[in-house]
């Protein structure tokens, strides 16, 4: 490769040719066109009062939850009545049979 490469011996020639007058020709196309068609501006579809509602559906949902849970059970909120209920329920071999199982377990017993 030549180490005397000059740039400036190059010159800012085009690589092609166009005919004369041509880029105004195409620039009075495209002006025609463009004030040929109308323009329609877009209508953006609102989504405000769908979400308002839906907003408006989950407060009401929670009031109505929060009203009504006090009302919902009488029954105590400890877990292990639950426990000794389904335990009495068994029979009485069943019960000391889980009497038994439990006693041995290492556990259950700490």
């Amino acid at each position: 490769m030549e180490k005397d490469f000059d740039f400036n011996r190059i010159g800012k020639r085009m690589p092609y040719k166009t005919p004369e007058g041509f880029f105004d020709e195409m620039e009075a196309r495209i002006w025609k066109e463009v004030q040929r068609e109308p323009i329609v501006p877009v209508k953006r579809k609102s989504y405000r009062l769908p979400l308002f509602a839906g907003v408006l559906a989950v407060a009401a949902s929670l009031a109505l939850l929060l009203v009504l849970h006090p009302f919902a059970s009488d029954e105590p909120t400890d877990g292990f009545t639950h426990v000794e209920q389904a335990f009495a329920n068994l029979s009485l071999e069943d019960q000391a049979y889980m009497l038994e199982i439990y006693q041995d377990d290492i556990f259950m017993n700490e």
